[in-house]
């Protein structure tokens, strides 16, 4: 059995400003058709409901908008944690969007699910914000083992690799439950213009955990935006998508040694030849602002470019996020570690409701290539003669080249 997890909000209140409704986006990546059940917990551990969505075909999409489905009970308003279960392999993300909003621009944030092979006794938090030149974020943790109760504690350091608080209680998390920890309810962090930070979050039954950090903005207007807490690190990264100037768009990277006892010695090489060195204290986070590099492109041409980073000692992990600094859309990935010459993506928008995504592939590789997104409906698109360390960047919007028929 394939089990995903997630935790998002229903159609509830939560530290970030809105009323929240979230969608859960499944993908079947078998030719084998995949039968689904998706149960829903609330915070004490407790079934609330089951669904079970239409048999999914191989290779198969479906997008579950949780406020309109069918159950028996049924369910309430509310926040819950979530397994999806199946008897074949799928992938699974979750979109949320404030409904309380009647023009654009929405608030919304998205991230991915979990399997279970993900999941593990330390989390690992790069980027964490208290009222960070107006940036405030929360943890939202569950408890993936069935039977025993999880017992938070976090440390949290400063950029400098300096412990702000260590071993702090963050509460209990029942079994398959989730708990969500508002950074400005934490005793001993930091606020204002200083207040980033990493975490390093674990349970003392060393059950395994994920977690999803919910970072957002108040001004000059709202913005939500996610990304999903680490279990281990790697040598390498590769940050597909930065962004400087480049339509209004800038974007930090930061990068997170998950060693217990060492340095992470490294450097960070952009797609134009600047190189960034770093050396980071165990469990430290720096994060690095494109537009504070005066050596990075910039502007609507050259201002959207890839990097990589590498280590000759120790493990790291990386955040990107992105905004504009009028307000408007604000965003953050997981920096991937692997590269592969295929990639499944289980949601994708092209003016749905007012959204639209953009695919950023980069060619990690060492010679050029040309780079192809296959449509649900078989059509594709390509971009051609995609340089080694370049990216291939599908905008899904009409005046840049989008011929998906898929519209509201």
């Amino acid at each position: 059995m394939f089990s995903i997890f997630s935790s998002q909000p229903v159609a509830a209140q939560t530290n970030a400003p809105g009323v929240w409704s979230s969608s859960i986006n499944l993908q079947n990546v078998t030719p084998s058709t995949a039968t689904v059940v998706v149960t829903f917990y609330d915070a004490s551990g407790n079934v609330v409901t089951t669904y079970t969505p239409e048999a999914l075909a191989g290779g198969e999409a479906l997008s579950i908008f949780v406020p309109a489905i069918t159950t028996s009970p049924a369910l309430p308003s509310g926040q819950y944690s979530v397994v999806v279960s199946s008897d074949v392999q799928i992938l699974a993300s979750v979109n949320t969007a404030s409904t309380s909003s009647t023009s654009a621009p929405w608030t919304a944030f998205a991230y991915d699910g979990f399997d279970s092979s993900q999941a593990g006794s330390t989390l690992y938090f790069p980027g964490n914000y208290n009222n960070y030149f107006n940036f405030f974020s929360e943890l939202v943790i569950q408890n993936t083992d069935p039977s025993t109760t999880a017992n938070l504690k976090a440390t949290f350091r400063n950029q400098s690799g300096g412990v702000i608080a260590s071993d702090v209680s963050l509460g209990s998390v029942a079994p398959n439950a989730s708990r969500t920890i508002a950074m400005s309810s934490v005793a001993g962090l930091p606020s204002g213009n200083s207040a980033v930070f990493s975490a390093v979050v674990t349970s003392d039954e060393t059950v395994n955990l994920v977690g999803v950090a919910n970072i957002w903005r108040t001004a000059p207007t709202n913005g939500t935006a996610s990304y999903s807490g680490f279990t281990s690190g790697s040598s390498t990264l590769y940050p597909p998508a930065l962004y400087n100037s480049y339509y209004g768009f800038r974007s930090a990277l930061t990068v997170q040694n998950v060693s217990t006892s060492q340095n992470a010695i490294g450097t960070i090489t952009y797609g134009n030849g600047t190189t960034v060195n770093f050396n980071l204290q165990p469990g430290a986070a720096q994060e690095y602002f494109q537009p504070n590099n005066t050596s990075l492109p910039s502007g609507n041409t050259n201002g959207v470019f890839a990097a990589k980073v590498q280590t000759t000692q120790g493990s790291v992990v990386g955040l990107v996020s992105l905004s504009s600094a009028t307000g408007g859309p604000f965003a953050s990935y997981n920096v991937p570690s692997a590269a592969s010459a295929s990639v499944n993506i289980p949601n994708l928008l092209s003016d749905y409701y007012g959204y639209f995504s953009a695919v950023t592939v980069q060619n990690a590789g060492s010679t050029a290539c040309n780079i192809t997104l296959t449509y649900a409906d078989n059509s594709t698109r390509t971009i051609n003669n995609v340089p080694a360390g370049g990216t291939a960047n599908f905008i899904h919007l009409d005046n840049a080249g989008d011929n998906l028929p898929f519209r509201t």
